[in-house]
């Protein structure tokens, strides 16, 4: 009878045990995601599983101390199972995740000079590191329930802004809005050097209250004699060298810093087919002035000013000014009709020596991938509902859709055969 009541007593206090879970059960695809990066895993093939040993006292999980284990064995079943072990989640993140989103913070100081340009002292990057606490829980719900999506908490430290003239305070510059980043790390020399002239001409820039921003009216000439190289853009179906290919790495960190301030955007167009330095998916911005543009609107009541530059192979735009207190949520990706990337293209032509061949374009699958930016305004501010006619708290749902086309191996070989006719571009690889 003493036996029976101090399990019962071990019932009134049942351990946690793990979830008995096979590998085969859980979800095969999580997406963990931040507003700067994604981490596409399978669990199934992931090491978070453990043998363990369930105990039960009828159909009841119990945990028994050592010392009554061997007096209580005719009244338990004990049996070998495997489960999620969280210790084994939180190692993976705090190993393999963490790093990759840490950093320090670093301020910055803005002021102007003598002739009136904007400068800047310090990069003004916020700190940021993984919620480890949280991100374990978040994860291991995420798998026990087949959810798709985590998006990962972190610990933000913004930096410290020091505005020290007195004319960019009268035009509301006193404060960071947004940031956004992109990763070009691998690209080549001629790229990398595009990438930088290109960021350079945005340094200092002023966006005036309800001025609409245009990516190419402030990025200016891109040819040789501004400094620009050629490198690969995106030409039609091909893939060819060309004044300032990578360009899109700077229009499309611009509208990562956009998207995240919640400000509206008024011209966006993706890539035709999908770009690794753009990564995640469905964010990226091409640009080939004037015919393909990035625009965006300062509809705040103060200036905008712009700091961009790069750091290792990372790019940024930092947008100073006044905040607006609007909240944003990226919700996605969500990927659908995914294809195969076509048959091998071969194209003959007289520029080349007969047999010689020019690679002008590498396979890659396609996939339309859709993306959702919700943006909450401050409390106070209100919006009419178009079907009721009342007043509600002001906001707004944005639909980023992207398509991108499925390319093949595409060739040119030498022979007699005419040249190509020349295509409409993008600086987009």
């Amino acid at each position: 009878m003493k036996l029976i009541w101090r399990l019962l007593l071990f019932i009134g206090v049942i351990l946690v045990f793990p979830s008995l879970s096979l590998a085969a059960e859980v979800p095969s695809n999580i997406i963990l995601k931040t507003d700067f990066k994604i981490w596409e895993l399978n669990p199934q093939k992931m090491d978070i599983f453990s043998d363990y040993e369930k105990l039960s006292f009828g159909d009841l999980p119990i945990a028994l101390l050592g010392a009554d284990r061997e007096t209580a064995s005719p009244l338990v079943s004990q049996e070998k199972v495997q489960g999620i072990d969280r210790m084994k989640i939180r190692n993976y993140l705090e190993s393999r995740v963490a790093p990759q989103i840490y950093r320090e913070k670093t301020d910055v100081v803005i002021d102007m000079d003598e002739n009136g340009e904007v400068i800047f002292e310090g990069t003004g990057l916020y700190g940021r590191r993984l919620d480890l606490e949280k991100a374990t829980q978040m994860f291991l719900y995420a798998i026990e329930n087949n959810l798709r999506y985590v998006h990962l908490p972190l610990i933000r430290e913004d930096p410290v802004v020091m505005v020290e003239s007195d004319e960019l305070k009268k035009l509301g510059i006193v404060e960071q809005l947004s940031s956004g980043e992109t990763d070009f790390t691998g690209s080549p020399y001629n790229r990398t050097v595009n990438i930088n002239i290109g960021l350079s001409r945005f340094e200092g820039h002023i966006i005036k209250p309800g001025e609409e921003f245009v990516f190419g009216n402030t990025l200016g000439p891109v040819d040789g004699s501004t400094g620009y190289l050629k490198e690969l853009v995106i030409k039609g179906p091909k893939t060819v060298p060309e004044y300032g290919g990578g360009l899109c790495q700077v229009s499309t960190t611009a509208y990562r810093a956009v998207l995240n301030s919640g400000l509206p955007i008024t011209e966006r167009r993706n890539h035709s087919y999908a770009v690794s330095y753009y990564s995640p998916l469905g964010l990226d911005a091409t640009v080939y002035p004037p015919s393909i543009e990035m625009k965006f609107l300062n509809d705040t009541p103060n200036h905008i000013v712009m700091q961009s530059f790069t750091q290792g192979g990372i790019a940024y735009y930092n947008f100073y000014g006044t905040k607006t207190n609007r909240r944003v949520h990226l919700i996605g990706p969500y990927y659908s009709s995914w294809t195969s990337p076509p048959p091998t293209k071969i194209e003959y032509s007289s520029n080349l020596a007969p047999g010689e061949r020019m690679v002008v374009g590498k396979a890659v699958s396609g996939v339309n991938v859709t993306w959702y930016r919700y943006v909450e305004y401050p409390e106070g501010e209100k919006m009419v509902d178009e079907e009721t006619g009342e007043e509600k708290p002001k906001t707004f749902m944005e639909t980023i859709y992207s398509r991108y086309q499925a390319r093949p191996n595409y060739y040119i070989v030498g022979s007699s055969a005419s040249s190509p006719a020349p295509e409409v571009s993008e600086n987009g690889t």
